[in-house]
């Protein structure tokens, strides 16, 4: 009797080799490359599989999209409280954070910019 097809595995598989990369997904799951690149051309023909893939997709970056924000609003909460006493041994831990708040926003803004729609231009000629 032919095994099931693993959907769910195969949906949250695809959906992390997207996000995090094919090394660290199959290294996370243990699988190898073939299945991942059979997985990918099974989705293009299923649309069950092409449907939970994509749908586990927008979980995962709707998760880190919160995660994002939550690390952003601790960083700067932090730097709000060393800010004002800081000696110049928080030079560093002040750096730090507020490179981590950089790289982080910049994240925000790119991914934001992204996922917005095109703002309207008008088909007419000034």
């Amino acid at each position: 009797m032919p095994q099931k097809f693993p959907y769910e595995k195969a949906s949250i598989v695809i959906a992390e080799a997207e996000i995090f990369g094919d090394k660290n997904t199959l290294a996370r799951w243990g699988i190898n490359q073939s299945t991942l690149w059979r997985w990918r051309d099974r989705r293009l023909s299923d649309p069950k599989l092409h449907e939970n893939a994509l749908l586990k997709t927008r979980m995962l970056l709707v998760d880190w999209q919160t995660d994002a924000t939550r690390t952003l609003k601790t960083g700067l909460l932090r730097l709000n409280e060393l800010i004002p006493q800081a000696t110049a041994n928080d030079a560093a831990t002040i750096h730090a954070i507020a490179g981590a708040c950089k790289i982080i926003g910049e994240l925000k803004i790119a991914s934001d910019a992204l996922s917005e729609p095109a703002p309207y231009q008008s088909s007419e000629r000034s």
